[in-house]
């Protein structure tokens, strides 16, 4: 006999509608930039979910079930730059009427979105030792951290065809990288070529959407609170603009130059 249930409660409506709890009174926009990032927190969820499912899928040697769940990731991270308009629809005067007690809180405190750029290839240890997170979020990112990275499974994945693709970090391991994607990319007119490609260029996709998230968000944050400081005591703007030249795979950025 199945199991009958309803739209509210295979969603959890009522939880999710009491999640959202603001500090201040008589600041409107508070509700606004609660949902804003809460929404963020569950397209991260989905984007790791995706990512997840790609990489295990070139590991795996199923290289072309990769692209669906990349395409999709990568339609997620539009919707995260889209969501920027929405947060910039407040202005600067109803964001300070909540900031002073949102402090220390802050978006750079994103546990999920540090677990995306450690599962991409950027792995920064200092974020295992931010006093903010739990132990349970600070064992996520480490387990992310000596996790295979999105890129080591693309390697993988050309190893497989039968290209000349090692590890290693040393100049003739990085050549014989580049020369194997140049290969690639000149000549993908077979079906597993062809895979191959469309990976690639999708992962470049998942890295250049977010670098445009950065970049709008950057702006965002300069249009809401101008120089100051962040919230959780970062150099606010400053700092976002310090990230805008990060890239996940700067081989297949490189590549270009070898064609």
């Amino acid at each position: 006999m199945s199991v009958q249930t309803d739209y509210a409660t295979y969603l959890r409506i009522d939880e999710l509608l009491d999640l959202q709890q603001p500090l201040s009174s008589g600041a409107d926009d508070e509700m606004l930039f609660i949902v804003v990032h809460q929404v963020y927190e569950l397209w991260f969820k989905l984007i790791l979910h995706e990512l997840d499912a790609a990489t295990t899928a070139l590991d795996e040697g199923r290289a072309h079930a990769a692209p669906r769940p990349l395409r999709r990731a990568v339609a997620v991270e539009q919707l995260l730059i889209d969501q920027l308009r929405v947060l910039e629809s407040m202005s600067p005067d109803g964001f300070m009427r909540f900031r002073d007690p949102l402090a220390p809180a802050s978006g750079f405190q994103s546990t999920q979105f540090r677990e995306i750029e450690a599962l991409s290839g950027l792995r920064d240890p200092r974020h295992l030792s931010d006093g903010v997170r739990s132990d349970t979020q600070r064992a996520r990112i480490g387990e992310r951290m000596e996790a295979r990275s999105m890129y080591a499974a693309l390697c993988g994945a050309l190893r497989a065809a039968s290209l000349d693709v090692p590890d290693g970090d040393g100049e003739s391991e990085r050549d014989r990288r580049l020369a194997a994607l140049a290969s690639v990319y000149r000549d993908h007119d077979d079906a597993v070529r062809a895979v191959l490609h469309d990976v690639c260029e999708l992962y470049l996709d998942h890295d250049e959407t977010i670098a445009r998230w950065r970049h709008h968000h950057a702006l965002m944050a300069a249009r809401e609170i101008g120089s100051r400081t962040g919230t959780g005591g970062s150099l606010g703007v400053a700092y976002l603009h310090t990230t805008l030249d990060r890239r996940f795979f700067p081989e297949l950025w490189e590549v270009r130059n070898r064609l």
